[in-house]
């Protein structure tokens, strides 16, 4: 089973065809893809699922329950990606971070959402850090 990469909601469109996919150039799955994973877009969609928690804007309850969805599905590593989808999965924000769900063997690794918005990518080494954090678990 592929690794799936959980974001918030699509700016452009709730297909969740088009969830953190890799263009336009700058979008957060372009993001993601080029300057976090260092991978060619071809290589980015054949190796992972992507999803949203909500179809185009935030819910906290929808994202409540599609969390809850997720972890009943059969990904077993899940890229959870800022704060808010931390919060949708009831665990703290701690980028970087890796780990199990609770009662669970699912594995997690937290990064800062991959929008252009999220001013952690400004950190010296941010980028370095967050493909340390996936390979390490495995993801990359």
């Amino acid at each position: 089973m592929k690794p799936l990469l959980v974001g918030e909601a699509n700016p452009y469109g709730a297909s969740p065809a088009m969830a953190l996919y890799p263009l336009p150039e700058g979008a957060s799955g372009d993001r993601l893809c080029r300057l976090i994973m260092r991978l060619k877009r071809g290589e980015y969609m054949q190796r992972f699922d992507r999803v949203n928690l909500c179809p185009e804007r935030w819910s906290q309850p929808q994202a409540r329950s599609r969390a809850a969805e997720l972890l009943a599905g059969a990904n077993d590593q899940l890229v959870l990606l800022g704060s808010k989808v931390c919060s949708g999965f009831g665990l703290e924000y701690l980028p970087f971070t890796s780990g199990r769900f609770a009662g669970s063997d699912k594995q997690y690794v937290i990064l800062p959402h991959p929008s252009g918005l999220c001013r952690t990518w400004n950190n010296d080494g941010a980028y370095d850090m967050a493909h340390a954090a996936l390979r390490a678990a495995g993801i990359l």
